[in-house]
């Protein structure tokens, strides 16, 4: 893709500031319709230094998700600096929560990558590698709690109470045709020949003045290269790949404790029980995962916050649950895109992020 600096940056800048007003209004207005003129109350306790510390806690994502950045580029025989990795992997939290299904995270971090240095298709492979370790991870898990919690999983909506596992099953059969056209070089070259039997060759130079035929052949060089990225990771070293996923499981077990320290001290607060572990909030929350995170909004806001507190709430407080809720969506959330905010205004007084045109 290419990227024109100024236009580009502008761009990035003002669909960011969208998406946050977006995202507000949306976490505001659902806790207004659910309960009114109680939702003052709900953060009545309000402290900036319980957020503060569940954002520090939330931060230790932030340094692994850099270091197997740095592990893994090292293995395809990159020298990407640890500070770079870090910047990546922060612009990749905002980028995912201020576009719609959280969608925009991924390939603006292969973006960075590339544009600081990294080829393309070893990018591409370091950060499609990691996203396919989540959706093996998040698959097998929902698969092997289907059983116990499933039951768990109730919004108090009939119709989507009864569509839940049918929703759950589609997701996980989605994430796995993801994985395998990832893995599989197979995949690659079906796409490139159904490219090439398209007649379009004219069209294509009246809308973009390029031979869509020299298109189609750069197409393919680069999946050949990503395919032999991807092979040096997955095949010569599984142990790399392992090491990966139980890294990128840690980071579950902080956003899960996050979550469940935030709803368990707003439940002391209330002096009211919460009647979950935390093995039981992490399952419904992998669970969760699979439909809430689908919802079209930015960083699907609204749908995360009504989805688990409808599922949540059954098991404690109401209104100790929805402070927790709320206390971690600042904490991770909100705190996460001010931070990328002010990253993207230091990157644009750098000029080395937006600058020129970055081809990948």
């Amino acid at each position: 893709m290419e990227v024109n600096g100024l236009s580009q940056r502008n761009k990035f800048v003002r669909n960011a500031l969208i998406a946050v007003s977006v995202s507000l209004a949306t976490i505001f207005l659902l806790g207004f319709f659910m309960r009114g003129a109680e939702l003052g109350k709900k953060i009545q306790h309000f402290s900036i230094f319980e957020s503060l510390s569940y954002f520090l806690i939330f931060s230790i994502v932030f340094v692994i998700d850099s270091f197997r950045t740095v592990i893994i580029s090292h293995f395809l025989g990159e020298r990407f600096p640890f500070a770079k990795a870090l910047e990546n992997s922060l612009l990749g939290y905002f980028f995912a929560y201020v576009t719609p299904f959280s969608a925009g995270g991924q390939p603006f971090q292969i973006y960075h990558l590339a544009k600081s240095g990294m080829k393309s298709e070893n990018a591409s492979a370091v950060i499609l590698t990691r996203w396919s370790n989540m959706l093996i991870f998040l698959s097998v898990s929902s698969l092997l709690f289907t059983y116990k919690y499933l039951k768990y999983v109730k919004t108090g909506i009939s119709a989507l109470d009864k569509l839940v596992w049918v929703i759950i099953a589609g997701s996980v059969f989605v994430s796995v045709m993801i994985v395998f056209s990832l893995l599989v070089p197979t995949v690659g070259k079906f796409v490139v020949s159904l490219l090439k039997r398209l007649k379009i060759s004219a069209l294509y130079r009246f809308f973009f003045h390029r031979n869509f035929e020299d298109e189609i052949e750069k197409f393919s060089n680069w999946l050949n290269k990503f395919y032999s990225s991807i092979r040096k990771i997955w095949i010569r070293r599984p142990l790399l790949v392992i090491l990966d996923m139980s890294l990128g499981i840690s980071d579950f077990a902080i956003i899960f404790y996050v979550l469940y320290k935030a709803i368990v001290f707003s439940s002391a607060l209330s002096e009211t029980p919460f009647r979950l572990t935390f093995i039981d909030l992490s399952a419904i929350y992998i669970l969760l995962s699979f439909i809430v995170y689908y919802i079209p909004t930015p960083g699907a806001a609204g749908g995360v916050e009504g989805g688990f507190f409808a599922v949540l709430s059954r098991y404690g407080s109401k209104t100790a649950v929805m402070r927790g809720i709320l206390m971690w969506r600042i904490s991770t959330y909100y705190y996460t895109i001010l931070l990328g905010l002010f990253i993207l205004f230091v990157a644009y007084g750098r000029g080395d992020l937006f600058d020129g045109r970055a081809k990948l």
